[in-house]
């Protein structure tokens, strides 16, 4: 049986942009620099030690992926605040990285509820559920099984909320 490691991050300071500050990892604190690579993609030195990260951000729940290691954590309970669903959005939901899309489970037409899984990525050996953010029906699938897909490719598109509540 594999004992899971429990490990508390805290930022203690930043500087203004986010790219350097301290933070207390499990009780020690570490100088701390972060580099944005690409959309999803991160060089991170903590004390002495480089970290290639990625992130995958679905609701209620981040993966993250730290020199081949991969992590998951849930948001807090009130993380529907962080991430609101912007205004005027047309209800596509889009790859959150670079991945291919193993399965799809749904189609045009198809009612769906908030947290109902519409197909699953994968990326860096890891896969990763994409799910409906919100209740609505599916509008459209814009991929396939198979496809390779880029991060904020769009995958699938919901109906509005006024016509998916008809």
């Amino acid at each position: 049986m594999t004992r899971r490691r429990q490990v508390s991050v805290e930022t203690i300071t930043r500087n203004a942009d986010a790219t350097a500050g301290r933070v207390r990892i499990s009780g020690t604190d570490e100088p701390v620099e972060v580099e944005r690579t690409d959309e999803s993609s991160y060089r991170v030195r903590l004390g002495g030690r480089r970290l290639e990260v990625v992130i995958a951000r679905e609701p209620g729940v981040d993966w993250g992926w730290v020199d081949g290691r991969a992590f998951r954590w849930a948001h807090p309970p009130d993380a529907s605040v962080r991430d609101p669903e912007p205004a005027g959005d047309t209800g596509t939901i889009r790859a959150p990285m670079p991945a291919v899309v193993t399965a799809v489970a749904a189609v045009p037409g198809q009612a769906v509820a908030r947290g109902d899984t519409l197909l699953v990525l994968e990326a860096m050996k890891m896969e990763l559920p994409v799910k409906a953010p919100r209740d609505g029906r599916v509008a459209a699938v814009l991929c396939e099984t198979g496809d390779r897909v880029d991060a904020d490719a769009p995958l699938v598109k919901l109906d509005d909320r006024d016509t998916a509540q008809k």
